[in-house]
């Protein structure tokens, strides 16, 4: 036992004195590692080109509908904490959730496509736009691909689609994804929430 307390006190020892000369050599990554690194944070970013007429837009699901929104519109997208709910406020809207000490309305969209009955289960996550007008998210149950969308492959907006979601539509795709302009939609005044005074 006392060979266990030699070799621990020796231990000990090597490392003060590592620490006080300043460097722990052991633990000194090599060259070659640091080469390695370096090599590969100088390297150039890989470049997508894309023609004018392309979108580059994430797909996600809710309640059974696909949506697509550009890559551009989104400020985040993450796991859906708890959501409080707000009364007096349209249907349209699930409540409120904290996100980076911000408070952040979440929108649903089939509430907005009048499918609210369809879409009782809470999202698991929140898709989110910033601008200067307004931060806002919508919910979705699952994320899917990240799909290059050709505009001209685009089919108009449906006729039964509710007039806000008309205006904000970008087209529809052949599998019925619904490809929305988010950061447009969000920012829609008829969306907006007014204090009101008695």
């Amino acid at each position: 036992m006392s060979d266990v307390f030699q070799r621990l006190r020796e231990s000990v020892s090597a490392l003060e004195l590592a620490i006080t000369e300043g460097v722990l050599l052991e633990h000194r990554p090599a060259d070659r590692v640091l080469a390695a690194r370096t090599e590969r944070i100088a390297r150039e970013p890989l470049r997508i080109e894309r023609t004018p007429d392309t979108l580059a837009c994430m797909v996600f699901e809710r309640s059974s509908r696909r949506y697509a929104v550009p890559l551009t519109s989104l400020s985040e997208v993450g796991a859906l904490g708890p959501v409080a709910h707000v009364p007096g406020v349209p249907d349209a809207f699930l409540g409120v959730a904290a996100r980076r000490g911000r408070v952040v309305s979440i929108i649903d969209l089939p509430r907005l496509f009048g499918t609210a009955a369809a879409a009782a289960a809470k999202p698991q996550w929140l898709i989110m736009v910033a601008s200067r007008e307004v931060v806002c998210g919508v919910g979705a149950d699952e994320l899917h691909d990240v799909i290059d969308v050709q505009r001209d492959a685009l089919a108009r907006a449906m006729p039964t689609f509710p007039a806000l979601l008309q205006r904000h539509t970008l087209g529809v795709l052949e599998d019925r994804t619904v490809v929305l302009n988010l950061s447009q939609l969000l920012e829609d005044r008829t969306l907006r929430v007014e204090e009101r005074h008695a």
